[in-house]
C-alpha cells in the first residue's frame, strides 16, 4: 500500500511541473512543439511569411537588447556544435520581468513566427506577451526561461 501512494504523490507531483508551462495555440487549436516546421519554414518560405510557433530550446547567447526588447539565439536540437538549427527570440520586457538567465538555459516560446532575411538566423519568434487587444492580430504568446514563465501580464494597460 505505502509502494502504491508513494507512487500516485510522485505522478501528481510529475504533472504539476509540467503544469507550470502554459498550453500554447494557434487560433483555437492546441499546438505541440514544432521545431522542426519552424526550421523548414525558414528555408523554404518567402521573407516576411508569418505562422505560429511552439518551440523548446536552448539560450546559446544574449544578441541584444534594443528599446526594451531582449534578443535571444535560441538552439531548437541538442547539439550546439551546429548553428543550422539557430533562430531569434524576441521579448517585450513592457509584458512582465525576465527570470534569470544564461547560455544553456532552456528556452520555450509560443509566439509568431517570421521569416526575416535581415535576422543573423533568419527567422524570429517574437509577440512572446499576451495581446492587449483581444480579438487583434496576434494572439497570447509567452516565454518560459527553465520554467518560469514571463509574458502573461499586462503591465502595459489595455487598449480597447
Amino acid at each position: 500500500m505505502k509502494s502504491l501512494i508513494f507512487f500516485l504523490v510522485m505522478i501528481s507531483c510529475s504533472a504539476f511541473a509540467g503544469d507550470r508551462i502554459p498550453q500554447c495555440f494557434d487560433r483555437k487549436d492546441r499546438m505541440e512543439f514544432n521545431e522542426s516546421q519552424v526550421l523548414t519554414w525558414r528555408e523554404f518560405m518567402e521573407n516576411k511569411f508569418t505562422a505560429r510557433a511552439f518551440v523548446d530550446g536552448t539560450l546559446v547567447r544574449l544578441m541584444e537588447d534594443r528599446q526594451g526588447h531582449v534578443h535571444f539565439e535560441v538552439d531548437l536540437d541538442e547539439n550546439l556544435n551546429t548553428d543550422d538549427d539557430r533562430v531569434e527570440v524576441i521579448y517585450n520586457v513592457k509584458y512582465g520581468k525576465l527570470p534569470e538567465y544564461q547560455p544553456g538555459d532552456r528556452i520555450i516560446a509560443c509566439g509568431d513566427f517570421v521569416v526575416d532575411k535581415y535576422s543573423p538566423h533568419k527567422a524570429v519568434i517574437h509577440w512572446l506577451h499576451i495581446n492587449p487587444k483581444k480579438g487583434g492580430p496576434h494572439e497570447d504568446g509567452f516565454i518560459a526561461i527553465n520554467g518560469q514563465v514571463a509574458g502573461l501580464t499586462n503591465t502595459k494597460g489595455s487598449k480597447k
